[in-house]
């Protein structure tokens, strides 16, 4: 059998050629995740077997295929220390399937190649879960399946496509069913992965990190709740407290409270009065941390807070993950600041910035009060002319605070940030930097906030009457960052430059901004029920569908099988009673219906020689008439050779027909 498939040349392009397109769609959207060595190699062997089956390459050499993979095995095995277990084990599967497709020759090998797309396929969900990525699954998967009916029924390319796609269009229903009815079983083992944050905001910070955020149009996180004004939506992500002249990271404290709340040693406290609950729901980022508005908490046994307000999952944000917090305006921070934590937030560099340092001075001479000084740093920031940009002249690090505030006077929201932390700080007030996002675009329909890379942004919080106050340097210096997009302060030309095919730049467009919102709302609620349908949500679902009986369950679930089975069953009848049927063969039928009416009826399971013999013996004056028809019919009907119904037949059957009735009188 293997050799009969082999020799089928017609059928083996069928097959093969499935397969290359099956291929180059699995290896397209691992760009990312291969290691570029062996996404090439993998290329050139899909690229080698489509020439070969195109054009009638001569395939590689053996030696030449065992020469490739040991190199690509070294390559792997080199990015497997930094790259992970699972992306090294991604890699060894690509290239070892590439390779053998290139020498794949029999029935057998070829149903382990469609195997391993079926497994790249899903593989490739685990890094890609946008909706799109869905019907790019489902082209792959009719692909697989009409390279698997190839092999067993011979027929041209388009038939087979066309029965893969009936075939997964009658699966759908099911598919669906065991979607929603099925266990939501956490993964029994997890492969590391050592993949870099996406989110860009890591434990420590400085300048050029937030610029860079700002020029990307990347979805961070969404919010869904009737959101405050966006001068309020200050979404804390990491606070900064040591500083080195020129970055700013955490505090040994802050790791050390961070390592605790993650082993479950610091609760979560108590919310103060009524708040007002939203959801979050996350990008993937690698990281622990989340994106809240100042004084959230959560009840979910997954999520801890620090002592200074940062909430942190238990687990690393992989995937797109749902929370649920309670925002309380008036929770505090910290109750109170101990001698170990005002010394940590008045931390500065034993050198550097000699300038602002003597200002600081100045001030804390002619203004004992804290609050005043404070009120005159932010006064000092509005009226001396300073610019907001993203592309300011670059600065040292040894004093790039004085070049900021003495000199160049333009820079963005963690330049301003950073100087007016040191300003306090050289002033003897507690001060430290708050890394996160602010504002969002919000949608009233769906109450939803959308948060991406550009609205990166950092500020300041102050020590001031026994609590931790925001101070927003950039509201002096840029008021309208507060209330509008960097597209409307900036200018087209320094928004989200790295994205120049985003559509968030042209949202001054109608079309192209209700495009934008539209697929935006698609994939909102495609992370909402469908990549996060967990057990939870699973559990309330079928609560709301079936209450709490385990009766009614298992009678929703033979009715759901059951009106699946309906479904495929009615379409497979429509597609029987819709299918055209042979029109010699309709043109005999009626030819037997007259004869019958005449006295001359067809037994059940006669051929039609033997209806025409058993006539001819009872003296039939039509036999002449039925003979030929006969004749046309059985060639037409059973011969391979039997060409397309055009004109010249209809006009032939017609004339066979009036024959027929002239004889019968």
């Amino acid at each position: 059998m293997q050799r009969e498939w082999h020799q089928n040349g017609a059928q083996t392009r069928v097959t093969l050629a499935c397969l290359c397109a099956s291929y180059l769609l699995a290896l397209l959207p691992l760009y990312g995740e291969l290691n570029l060595l062996v996404y090439l190699v993998s290329l050139l062997a899909i690229g080698w077997r489509s020439g070969n089956l195109l054009r009638r390459w001569p395939l590689p050499s053996r030696r030449l295929l065992n020469s490739l993979a040991l190199l690509c095995g070294i390559g792997i095995l080199l990015i497997s220390r930094h790259a992970g277990l699972l992306n090294a084990m991604l890699n060894l599967l690509v290239v070892a399937s590439a390779l053998k497709f290139v020498e794949c020759r029999h029935r057998r090998d070829i149903g382990g190649h469609i195997l391993a797309l079926f497994f790249l396929g899903a593989l490739t969900f685990v890094y890609h879960q946008h909706w799109l990525m869905l019907f790019y699954l489902l082209a792959m998967v009719t692909l697989n399946l009409a390279a698997l009916l190839s092999l067993y029924y011979p027929a041209p390319a388009r038939p087979q496509l066309r029965q893969a796609s009936v075939l997964l269009l009658q699966s759908l229903p099911l598919m669906l069913l065991f979607f929603v009815i099925m266990p939501r079983l956490d993964p029994l083992w997890k492969m590391p992965d050592a993949r870099q944050a996406k989110t860009g905001l890591s434990e420590q910070i400085n300048p050029e990190q937030i610029s860079q955020l700002t020029q990307s149009s990347e979805l961070v996180f969404r919010a869904r709740f009737d959101a405050p004004p966006p001068q309020a939506r200050y979404w804390r992500t990491l606070v900064y407290e040591q500083f080195d002249g020129h970055a700013w990271q955490q505090s040994y404290l802050q790791t050390l409270w961070q390592q605790q709340a993650l082993a479950g040693e610091l609760p979560m406290p108590a919310p103060g009065g009524v708040g007002q609950g939203y959801q979050l729901l996350t990008e993937p980022s690698n990281q622990s941390w989340l994106y809240t508005l100042e004084g959230s908490v959560s009840q979910e046994p997954n999520l801890v807070r620090t002592p200074t307000g940062v909430l942190l999952s238990r687990l690393p944000l992989l995937q797109k993950a749902r929370f649920t917090l309670q925002w309380h305006a008036d929770q505090p921070l910290e109750p109170r600041l101990s001698a170990r934590r005002r010394a940590d937030t008045l931390q500065l560099p034993a050198h550097g910035n000699p300038l602002t340092r003597a200002l600081a001075q100045r001030w804390r001479q002619r203004y004992p009060d804290d609050k005043q000084l404070l009120q005159q740093a932010m006064a000092y920031l509005r009226d001396s002319g300073f610019r907001y940009t993203l592309n300011p002249v670059a600065m040292g690090t040894q004093d790039g605070i004085d070049q900021l505030l003495f000199r160049n006077k333009e820079g963005f929201c963690a330049h301003y940030a950073s100087a007016l932390a040191f300003l306090l700080r050289a002033a003897g007030i507690p001060a430290r930097l708050v890394g996160g996002y602010l504002g969002g675009e919000y949608q009233p329909q769906e109450k939803l906030v959308s948060v991406h890379q550009f609205d990166a942004h950092a500020w300041v919080e102050v020590w001031l009457a026994g609590g931790w106050q925001r101070v927003d340097p950039t509201m002096m210096v840029a008021p309208d960052r507060l209330t509008q997009g960097l597209d409307t302060l900036l200018g087209e030309g320094d928004f989200i430059a790295q994205d120049p095919f985003s559509l968030s730049r042209y949202r001054h467009v109608m079309l192209l901004n209700t495009l934008r919102l539209m697929l935006a709302n698609i994939d909102y609620h495609w992370s909402l029920w469908v990549l996060n349908y967990d057990h939870t949500r699973q559990e309330a679902f079928l609560k709301q569908l079936f209450g709490d009986s385990l009766w009614r369950r298992a009678l929703g679930l033979l009715a759901g099988a059951g009106l699946c089975a309906a479904l495929i069953w009615g379409g497979y009848w429509l597609r029987q009673r819709r299918t055209p049927q042979d029109p010699w063969l309709r043109h005999y039928q009626r030819a037997c219906q007259l004869l019958a009416r005449a006295g001359y009826p067809r037994h059940e399971g006669e051929t039609p020689q033997h209806y025409l013999q058993r006539l001819q013996q009872q003296g039939c004056r039509a036999v002449p008439a039925l003979a030929e028809l006969t004749a046309t019919f059985v060639q037409r009907r059973y011969m391979p050779a039997g060409g397309r119904d055009d004109a010249g037949q209809r006009q032939l059957r017609r004339r066979q027909w009036r024959a027929l009735r002239r004889q019968l009188g």
